[in-house]
């Protein structure tokens, strides 16, 4: 089968941990990139500090393909990312010429908390695709986005081409079947260790099925067979419907 390309997301915010702001970045960021068949192994959820900052992207960096930051790059106080990416790779942050610039046509006299949206960690590449109006960072593989959900949807989409691996193909099969009874043929079929991974999610209250399984694999046929093994252990008329996607 195809190698598997992976991603880690790291969510940066003392007010996603307070609870003061609910996450939404890390919904779009996993759906859009197994769409495009990046597997994200990893979601961590991080507060402004410095250090922690720096261990995690620094670790991230060195077990995933991809690794996607969110939140931390404003004008405020508590916008520390760039510093902590700085420091996970032992460079110094520094002000972009091109960042300036762009800020100075927004802003007429820079101010020190204007001025510090400019910096980057030292040696980093700046995307400036499609119509966006203030860069990416991208350090290695580690791509700085803004907390602000418009801002990073805009942003991801504007360099989405750049992320592709093998497709991960998925059948959702609907049951009408206590979970409990539906185990032991799941773990029949996961036994067969055909690459197949398998989820089982019982819907609590839904009249049209109690149970919604799972299948996927970068590989179409093995995941049909799979599917076709799961359906035979199951009385018919406990099959509500199957999606292919």
């Amino acid at each position: 089968m195809p190698s598997t390309i992976t991603a880690g997301i790291i969510i940066i915010g003392d007010e996603i941990l307070t609870g003061k702001v609910q996450d939404t970045n890390t919904f779009f960021l996993t759906r859009e990139l197994r769409s495009r068949g990046v597997t994200v192994c990893r979601v961590s959820v991080i507060p402004d500090l410095i250090d922690e900052i720096a261990c995690e992207v620094r670790n991230f960096s060195e077990k995933y393909d991809f690794v996607f930051t969110s939140g931390g790059i404003g004008p405020t106080h508590d916008d520390i990312t760039i510093e902590g990416v700085s420091r996970a790779f032992g460079v110094k942050t520094v002000i972009s010429d091109v960042l300036q610039k762009v800020l100075q046509q927004r802003f007429a006299d820079l101010t020190p908390e204007q001025l510090k949206m400019a910096e980057v960690p030292e040696g980093s590449e700046l995307i400036d695709e499609g119509d966006l109006k203030f860069p990416l960072i991208k350090f290695g593989n580690v791509f700085i986005f803004p907390g602000i959900p418009h801002l990073l949807i805009k942003k991801f989409h504007a360099i989405e081409k750049r992320f592709s691996g093998p497709r991960i193909y998925l059948r959702r099969i609907y049951f009408m079947e206590s979970e409990s009874v539906l185990a032991c043929y799941l773990n029949e079929i996961i036994a067969g260790d055909n690459g197949v991974k398998i989820g089982s999610y019982p819907a609590i209250g839904d009249e049209d099925y109690s149970v919604m399984v799972t299948l996927e694999c970068t590989d179409e046929l093995r995941l049909d067979y799979a599917t076709r093994e799961l359906m035979a252990r199951v009385l018919p008329e406990k099959i509500v419907r199957v999606s292919m996607e």
